[in-house]
């Protein structure tokens, strides 16, 4: 991982918001700067320097593998605010970032009455966006667990299950993989909760003739994945089937269309365009995608209105979905990674209708 270059990344943003630093206190920030995966601590990033502030319990790990940073205790004494305030008046700041996104308004109110400094909101997520080759490898590992997961799981589902006794037995078998948890709460939607797209896992038993959709990911090396099939257990309606057929084909539609330099809006037009021609537009009411990473969701997103243009090294999910209430719904979820002249997907299970 080259951490001098994603310091240097952060430095150039500051430089070119015009700001004398930054304070960096979300997790998955911290730990792509710093290696700091903890609820606790902060980093500072200056025009010159660059700190890790933390207490007693993390002090001495930080500073035996962190060589690129000035290491700072924190105590009860020697609180965030104080020592913040320290750096800044031995650098002479005057302009400081901070995570609006990611603090409380408590911990801000507590900042400017505690430092000498002008506070502005500073967004951090685009330093992620393209991801190195060791993130890369990262993910695909996370996404090859989640395929294992998904073909173990066609050999389990059963009428009768509940969602939730197959949502335990993808979070056991994931890791069992060598996953370290899940990317987020798994999705276990069947029959008419199908048109939930965020249908987390319940007490409903699962029946003959329904859709199955299961969205779930695991974290490997800190990287998600992030996979969604829709499976049907036993023999669907001729309108379901259809409606899979139409999902399927209008996310092969986007792959087709994903490449560097389209913006996000192009790409989420691909496919739903394709849904509304085929008189769906009014049940696809979600963004096409979103960046995968240290967060599952994270920079760009795949959306309607968004003129940010993918890049080569970018990871994204490809997700359309149809929605129908009282019916039912059909999401089929890639992961993908934009390279040169195109995309390659990172999931690898089969898009076609499964019947089990």
């Amino acid at each position: 991982m080259n951490y001098s270059k994603r310091i240097e990344d952060v430095r150039k943003l500051i430089i070119t918001k015009g700001l004398d630093g930054v304070l960096i206190s979300s997790h998955h920030n911290k730990y792509y700067l710093g290696e700091l995966f903890s609820s606790s601590g902060y980093i500072v990033i200056t025009k010159s320097n660059q700190y890790i502030l933390v207490d007693f319990r993390y002090f001495e790990e930080v500073k035996s593998k962190s060589k690129l940073f000035e290491v700072i205790l924190l105590s009860s004494k020697n609180t965030i605010e104080k020592r913040l305030h320290s750096i800044i008046i031995e650098e002479g700041l005057h302009e400081l970032g901070f995570e609006g996104k990611e603090i409380s308004y408590d911990f801000y109110q507590s900042l400017q009455e505690s430092i000498n400094c002008n506070l502005y909101s500073l967004d951090l997520s685009q330093i992620r966006s393209v991801k190195e080759s060791k993130e890369i490898e990262y993910i695909k590992k996370a996404c090859n667990i989640a395929d294992a997961t998904f073909q173990y799981i066609l050999s389990y589902i059963e009428a009768g299950m509940s969602e939730k006794t197959v949502e335990n037995e993808l979070v056991r078998f994931m890791k069992e993989q060598g996953g370290e948890k899940e990317s987020f709460d798994s999705i276990v939607a069947s029959g008419v909760r199908g048109a939930l797209p965020h249908g987390k896992a319940s007490n409903k038993i699962i029946k003959k003739g329904e859709l199955i959709t299961l969205d779930f990911g695991v974290k490997y090396n800190y990287y998600c994945s992030d996979i969604t099939r829709t499976i049907s257990l036993g023999r669907c309606s001729a309108e379901l089937s259809n409606v899979y057929e139409i999902v399927k084909a209008a996310g092969e539609e986007a792959m087709r269309k994903a490449k560097p330099n389209i913006t996000m809006g192009e790409l989420d037009y691909s496919a739903r365009d394709f849904i509304r021609k085929s008189g769906y537009g009014n049940f696809f009411g979600h963004n096409l995608g979103h960046g995968l990473g240290i967060q599952v969701h994270e920079y760009p997103s795949v959306a309607p209105d968004s003129d940010e243009l993918l890049r080569e090294g970018m990871v994204i999910t490809i997700e359309p979905g149809i929605y129908i209430p009282n019916v039912g719904g059909v999401r089929v979820e890639e992961d993908i990674l934009i390279t040169r002249d195109g995309c390659s997907s990172l999931t690898n299970s089969s898009r076609e209708l499964i019947v089990i």
